[in-house]
């Protein structure tokens, strides 16, 4: 469905058959603000230590990689987007692209991410104050992180996003800081002892490669966070897609350097790689071996500060999708599909999150749910760039953009697929099984018609 662009976005919605329910309030500033915040640039500090393992050498490559298979996915977004500028992300551009059954598929394997990565970086966030203050219990940050920054998704979109952009320019202060100080330690004689240097590039092997690759996906989930918005948008077709390309080519940017300077003060890695302390907390000890005890404190205060946006930010994209599965009824409306109507928020699918996500940081460690993470997002990416091609070619039957329409998404489902099956098997089957549950729900669901 094709709609016209001289209608308001309030009209353009209510031609999809919703009515304006949501807050819509956000320019392009504050999008690319909300994608960045979700892709939290200072991110490698969470799995930093994953990738480095898992690749057997690098990080700055496998962001790279990453960054190359998501430029093609988030085309395919900016493509979708344009055709249907309305809350739900991933779940309504494939609904309504191919079916709902597949729709409801893509959003459930979505949700996996959406609940479990806000899940990791509280957890991560937690042990790192552990680490900068032993007397602080783990489970007490727990709370704080989850509850806390959770729940402040309860008061509104605005005040979000407004805050959401200090907090950005914080954290990019840190990260730039931390450049500065790892590349003096490193031009001062620590690590390789010089600035350019093949080391950041060295990996094991090509299926080492592709597992880590799929680790550093998680890092890239940003701009899908921005399309949950698409309701809240001011003008949804123009400032969303240079929304998507500024959080990613900045976001890419910042993570490729942060790859690339810290693995310069870490030529001997491999005698920690069994530490799980180490992995969990390693920009940690690269912070301190760098610039001593005030920049550990410093560094490590930007980061737990990223963690506290990321976490608002993350909770306010998962309760947008929920919504938009729940306002279809392909998921109970009276909880899912509500909204708050002094905050117009999704109350019940924000304070469903942050309880789930209290409970698996209490069951789980960081390493077994950042490993399952990327399940979703890979497979979900997949179905998208189809969706694509799905529905110009198959369903419209247009021949025209093949750039944009065929060659790009199918680039897209190809490398996002090799990293897909380069997994471990562990999170293929954990993940399958969750996407059974998916395919089962969506095929008794009666308002998943085709």
């Amino acid at each position: 469905m094709s709609t016209s662009p001289k209608l308001t976005p309030e009209k353009e919605l209510a031609s999809f058959g919703y009515k304006q329910e949501l807050d819509r309030s956000l320019g392009v500033w504050e999008l690319t603000a909300f994608g960045l915040n979700y892709m939290i640039p200072i991110a490698p500090a969470i799995i930093f230590g994953f990738i480095l393992k898992s690749s057997g050498g690098s990080v700055a490559l496998p962001y790279l990689l990453a960054l190359f298979g998501m430029s093609f996915t988030a085309l395919s977004y900016a493509i979708l987007l344009h055709q249907f500028p309305i809350a739900g992300s991933l779940y309504s551009y494939v609904s309504r692209s191919i079916s709902k059954r597949v729709g409801f598929v893509a959003g459930w394997v979505l949700l996996l991410d959406y609940l479990l990565i806000p899940t990791v970086t509280a957890m991560s966030a937690s042990i790192y104050l552990h680490q900068l203050i032993p007397s602080v219990p783990y489970v007490a940050a727990l709370v704080f992180f989850t509850f806390g920054t959770g729940c402040f998704n309860l008061f509104g979109i605005h005040l979000m996003a407004k805050l959401g952009l200090w907090l950005l320019l914080i954290g990019e202060i840190v990260i730039f800081v931390g450049f500065v100080v790892w590349g003096y330690a490193v031009h001062g004689g620590l690590g390789v002892g010089h600035l350019f240097s093949a080391e950041p590039f060295k990996f094991s092997g090509i299926s080492a490669l592709a597992t880590s690759t799929s680790i550093a996906v998680m890092s890239y989930l940003g701009f899908d966070a921005i399309t949950t918005l698409s309701e809240e948008a001011k003008n949804p077709k123009l400032d969303i897609p240079r929304a998507i390309f500024f959080s990613v080519v900045i976001g890419g940017i910042t993570m490729f350097l942060t790859g690339y300077i810290a693995m310069l003060t870490l030529p001997h890695w491999q005698q920690f790689q069994n530490n799980d302390a180490w992995l969990n907390t390693t920009l940690f000890y690269v912070a301190k071996i760098t610039g001593g005890r005030w920049f550990e404190i410093f560094y490590t205060s930007g980061f737990l500060l990223a963690m506290l946006v990321f976490n608002v930010v993350a909770t306010a994209a998962g309760s947008r999708i929920l919504f938009g599965m729940g306002r279809d009824r392909v998921l109970p409306h009276s909880i899912f599909g509500a909204i708050n109507k002094k905050w117009k928020t999704p109350h019940w699918n924000i304070l469903l999150i942050v309880i789930f996500q209290f409970l698996l940081g209490l069951t789980f460690t960081v390493a077994s749910i950042a490993e399952l993470v990327n399940y979703g997002a890979l497979l979900g990416f997949i179905l998208l760039n189809i969706a694509v091609i799905w529905l110009f070619y198959i369903k419209r039957q247009s021949r025209e953009h093949y750039l944009k329409h065929l060659f790009s998404p199918l680039c897209g489902v190809i490398v996002l697929t090799w990293v897909f099956l380069s997994m471990q098997t562990v999170t293929l089957v954990v993940g399958t099984i969750w996407l059974t549950i998916g395919f089962i729900t969506a095929y008794f669901n009666p308002h998943c018609i085709k």
